[in-house]
């Protein structure tokens, strides 16, 4: 994909094209964003405009070798580093491998682009490595780190990064960007409703086979202050045995909608079709507890980013918000798993 067929994130667009325009890239970029969001499309994208043998008014060409060999994922002059399926982290030898084939010369292209999917799962020491290549980058190349959130990197080396940041996309860009990918009409509201902002929720929403599993988990966070500690153990191991991101966008999203419900603002519902649930949640809630129980929600999608033990997490977490619903005037003693 070229960086003009991205939908939406047009401020970021125009700054990249300007960068390949002036032939003056730095040497390293973070691009940062929530999940889905299009990190990747566009840091993919941006690798074609900077290769690009034969740009046009509108960028890349799409057709001439370079492009098509990056396209196909086959150009010599690209490397793209990823976390191996059996591991939860980045290994520091796979940095180590980066670094000295980007001490290398372009074989093909003019310069050398290295692209480091998911870098904020790099540990310390896998950082580190990364410390020397842009202390002291090499003249034809271009590093870009694709991570959930800067923070997540070292100060020393997001401090020697430009930062490419990318928020959620506006109900209209999103879309725009659905009815492209084929989307019936009467599926958008729905989906420009659950997946805040985010292209990639979009399309796995589209094509959910957790549907039913959405819906029992939203079952469960609407009858919260009745479930037992039992069933709120078994609910954290069934959720740590799947993919735990969607669970936690599934409840995050259902405590965004309780605090406009409770609060009573106007705006649309990211699960519209949970709004009785809602209400009846809102009645015995507050603002404050629902503030509470939003922060235990994002402590622990940071903590299980950070590698810390899931179901542990998910209980512990789940424990919290229940207390917090049964009491909300009660400021709870809240503690992230690290």
């Amino acid at each position: 994909m070229k960086l003009a067929d991205v939908v939406g994130h047009q401020a970021v667009i125009s700054r990249l094209r300007r960068v390949v325009a002036d032939d003056r890239p730095a040497a390293a970029y973070v691009f940062s964003g929530p999940s889905g969001v299009g990190k990747r499309t566009v840091a993919d994208a941006f690798t074609m405009e900077l290769l690009c043998a034969s740009p046009t008014d509108d960028g890349a060409c799409g057709t001439c070798a370079q492009c098509v060999r990056v396209a196909a994922g086959t150009h010599p002059d690209v490397l793209v580093v990823v976390r191996e399926a059996d591991r939860r982290d980045i290994r520091t030898e796979q940095v180590r491998e980066l670094t000295r084939w980007f001490a290398l010369r372009p074989l093909m292209a003019s310069r050398k682009v290295a692209l480091l999917d998911g870098a904020e799962t790099l540990n310390e020491h896998g950082q580190n490595a990364l410390l020397k290549t842009l202390e002291e980058p090499p003249g034809a190349a271009v590093l870009l780190l694709v991570v959930a959130r800067a923070s997540l990197l070292l100060p020393t080396v997001r401090s020697r990064c430009q930062q490419v940041r990318l928020d959620p996309l506006p109900d209209a860009d999103l879309t725009r960007f659905l009815e492209r990918e084929g989307v019936p009409r009467d599926r958008l509201p729905l989906l420009v409703a659950r997946s805040g902002g985010s292209p990639g929720r979009a399309l796995a929403l589209r094509d959910d086979p957790q549907a039913e599993q959405r819906g029992r988990l939203l079952e469960r966070l609407g009858r919260l202050p009745e479930l037992s500690a039992a069933e709120i153990s078994s609910l954290a191991q069934t959720m740590a045995r799947g993919d735990v991101e969607p669970a936690l966008e599934v409840i995050a999203s259902w405590f965004r909608d309780l605090l406009g419900v409770v609060a009573g603002a106007d705006g649309p519902l990211r699960n519209p079709d949970a709004a009785e649930a809602l209400r009846a949640a809102a009645a015995r809630g507050s603002v404050r507890g629902v503030l509470h129980q939003l922060e235990a929600v994002c402590a622990t999608i940071e903590a299980i980013e950070r590698n810390a033990n899931r179901a542990l997490a998910l209980e512990t977490m789940l424990l919290a918000l229940r207390r917090i619903e049964r009491d909300p005037e009660r400021v709870p003693a809240w503690t992230s798993i690290r």
